[in-house]
């Protein structure tokens, strides 16, 4: 919980960007990037730099800074958010004058902008679909202070679109954020490449250069946890009871050192994926095993005759300190496993179901044209 003096500094902070807001009176047609999660929004990016190179203005989160580097070397204008000076000097009246705003996450300062120019805020998100709960829905908000939940709420109203790719999700942002969703029933932009067949062979013939087997793959993709606990799986182990069969991957969350260090060294685990990416590897995995992450909306997609594996070996206690969706257990395509020998028979055992089901619930709206559905929208913004 914030003590005293954290909440006197956040109110100082959104105070100072409350001034140089409305100090802030001509009106831009910039399109702003609030970037913090590249590798979702990269897609995004080279939409918008392809189609309206004179508009776009990246404001990146450190850990963004190669990617908006990338586009600075293009001639786009950048900006860091985490540099408070630049925030209120440049982001601040840049976002306050302009008439597009996408965001990837959640971004605080966003509470205290008056907008001057009746702009679109659209939440594209940084995931396709939701296990664990987020937003004012999350157990682990039901313990901040009253002005702090106050705060995320004005954060969530200037919001005024949701790019998304199902009814389901437009719902989950609905409960987690506490308002009406208007939404852009486009897809996920990244699932786009699941319907490009030449992406995807391209992908496949790019995964069996870099992994030459005959042996079917099974990757390990667990959520980040706060209060991370060591993963009680022996991965050595594991490698042994599948290894006539399967080949292990291990991709840890990029904030989780704790577990790349443990694997990194196993004999026969892979967990170095030279430079391919998630999405590029998705169309060749025989069996996801995760847990809350978001990466089964995709992988539904990536390969349609996959099967996945649940390994919440922390089920209760993450219901109990985080929250998770309502229904899991009755829409999760795959077996929910708690210890490692259920895990084993669980990646052994024929898969009994397909997505079908599944994407009708979390993927209705994801067709392989977000990325047109998004384009045409923007170019109507400006028109209008």
């Amino acid at each position: 919980m914030s003590t005293p003096l954290v909440l006197a500094s956040k109110e100082f902070y959104l105070m100072l960007v409350q001034l140089a807001s409305k100090r802030t009176k001509k009106k831009n047609d910039r399109i702003i990037f609030l970037l913090s999660f590249p590798e979702s929004s990269q897609m995004t990016l080279q939409l918008l730099y392809k189609h309206f190179p004179e508009k776009l203005v990246i404001c990146y989160a450190k850990n963004a800074k190669d990617l908006a580097e990338f586009y600075e070397n293009k001639g786009c204008p950048i900006y860091c958010i985490d540099t408070f000076s630049v925030l209120i000097k440049d982001i601040v009246p840049l976002v306050s004058s302009s008439k597009l705003v996408f965001c990837d996450n959640y971004f605080a300062f966003l509470a205290r902008i008056t907008f001057n120019n009746k702009a679109s805020v659209v939440q594209l998100w940084h995931a396709n679909g939701a296990i664990k709960l987020f937003g004012l829905e999350a157990k682990y908000t039901k313990n901040v202070t009253k002005r702090d939940r106050e705060r995320y709420i004005e954060v969530y109203n200037k919001f005024t679109h949701y790019v998304v790719s199902s009814q389901k999700m437009a719902d989950v942002f609905a409960k987690n954020y506490r308002q009406a969703i208007n939404e852009l029933p486009f897809g996920y932009l990244p699932t786009d490449l699941f319907f490009d067949q030449e992406w995807l062979h391209r992908a496949k013939k790019q995964f069996k250069h870099n992994f030459p087997t005959k042996k079917k793959i099974a990757l390990y993709v667990p959520t980040y946890r706060e209060h991370q606990s060591e993963v009680p799986l022996d991965f050595s182990s594991l490698k042994r009871q599948l290894n006539d069969e399967w080949l292990v991957m291990v991709k840890p969350h990029p904030h989780d050192k704790e577990l790349y260090q443990k694997v990194k060294d196993i004999d026969g685990i892979i967990s170095d994926f030279k430079e391919m990416d998630l999405a590029q590897i998705l169309p060749s995995v025989d069996c996801l095993i995760t847990d809350y992450s978001s990466i089964p909306f995709e992988y539904s997609l990536a390969n349609p005759n996959g099967k996945m594996v649940f390994f919440c070996y922390d089920y209760e206690e993450y219901k109990k300190e985080v929250g998770i969706e309502e229904g899991f257990q009755y829409w999760a395509p795959g077996k929910i496993v708690k210890k490692q020998n259920e895990l084993v028979s669980a990646i052994q055992a024929p898969s009994e179901e397909g997505f079908e089901t599944f994407n009708q619930m979390w993927n209705e709206y994801a067709h392989g044209s977000a990325r047109e559905q998004l384009l045409k929208w923007v170019k109507n913004v400006y028109d209008n």
